[in-house]
Parts: structure tokens; C-alpha cells; sequence
């Protein structure tokens, strides 16, 4: 019995080893960054488009200086109206987007990245492209109402489900291996005189 209890916690604390491991890994394949920017309107009396969420990347490409955007989450606010963004487009949907972010600035580059929003967006269908413009060094949104504005990102880090899930799967083989051995004890038959 004391044998199968040392299998269980060596085989529990390989299965917490080997799922640290590739918590690790995970988390060095996606980034998150907290991202908001605000743009002016042209117009004197019109209202600025506001932004404020959660860009989620790939790993920094060392090659290139920057991560490939993989999936936004946010909302959008303009002209008072709070919408809530659905996703991120694909590349070269709307506003020939690439849907980079640069390590350094300009943190976007002259095409963008683009999203879907759940109002009307800039072209009336939700579509929304956020870029930087060399010419007027500044960033905006693919739009005839936004001016030029500010654009930030704040890197932030990236939880670990896989580590928890392994101490989850650790905590219930032991239980199971206790559990086992409980019912086993129970079915030992009596050391006794039967009639």
C-alpha cells in the first residue's frame, strides 16, 4: 500500500512537472496587450471616437520588429454610442489591413489592423481600420470623420490555465489513488473462524 501511495504522488508530481512545462510554452506563444486610442473629430462640434481593449498576439517576430494581431476584445465609443467589438478581420479586408503591431514606434503600420464592431462602424457595415499615417505622423481610423490622434498599447501577462489544469489533474489522481485504496481495504476478507 505504501508502495502505490509513492506511485501516485511521483506519478502526480510528473504530471505537475510535465504540465508546467507546457504552460511555459504556451504562454510564450501569445501576448496580450491592453491597447486604447482616442481620435478628434474634424469636424469643431463632433465627437471623438474612443477605444479602449485587449490585442492579442503573436510572439515577437525578432526579424521583423513586430507580433502579428491574432484576436481583439473591447468596445468602441462614438458619438456617445458604446459598441462592443466582435473580432478581429482578416488580413487585407478592409483597408488593406495587415494587423501588425510594432515593437517600437510607430506601433502600427500604414495599413492597419482592422475589426468588426456591433453598430455601424466607419463604412455603415462595422467595419473599423486603425492605422498610421507617415505623412501627418499620426495615427486615426479609416474614416472622413476621425482627425489624428493617440494610440497606445500596454504589454500585460499572459494567465496560465494550463498550470492550474495540471495541479487540477494532480489533485484528482490522488484522490482517485486514496479512493482506491480505501475500497480495496474494505474488500479484504476476515481473518476469523467461519462456521
Amino acid at each position: 500500500m505504501k508502495l502505490v501511495k509513492k506511485l501516485g504522488i511521483a506519478t502526480a508530481s510528473a504530471v505537475i512537472g510535465i504540465t508546467g512545462v507546457g504552460a511555459s510554452s504556451a504562454a510564450q506563444a501569445v501576448q496580450l496587450f491592453d491597447f486604447q486610442y482616442s481620435f478628434p473629430s474634424y469636424e469643431a462640434n463632433g465627437t471623438s471616437i474612443s477605444t479602449i481593449g485587449t490585442l492579442i498576439t503573436t510572439d515577437l517576430d525578432p526579424v521583423k520588429n513586430n507580433y502579428t494581431i491574432t484576436g481583439i476584445t473591447g468596445t468602441r465609443t462614438v458619438q456617445g454610442i458604446t459598441e462592443r467589438i466582435i473580432g478581429l478581420l482578416s488580413p487585407g479586408t478592409y483597408g488593406i489591413n495587415d494587423n501588425l503591431l510594432n515593437a517600437s514606434p510607430p506601433l502600427l503600420t500604414q495599413n492597419g489592423f482592422a475589426y468588426l464592431v456591433s453598430g455601424s462602424g466607419e463604412d455603415g457595415n462595422g467595419n473599423v481600420n486603425v492605422f498610421y499615417s507617415s505623412f501627418n505622423e499620426g495615427y486615426s481610423e479609416f474614416s472622413s470623420d476621425a482627425d489624428y490622434g493617440s494610440f497606445s498599447v500596454i504589454p500585460r501577462p499572459v494567465p496560465e490555465p494550463y498550470t492550474v489544469g495540471g495541479s487540477l489533474v494532480a489533485l484528482g489522481f490522488g484522490w482517485w489513488t486514496k479512493r482506491k485504496q480505501a475500497v480495496a481495504s474494505q474488500k479484504k476478507p476476515h481473518k476469523g473462524i467461519y462456521l
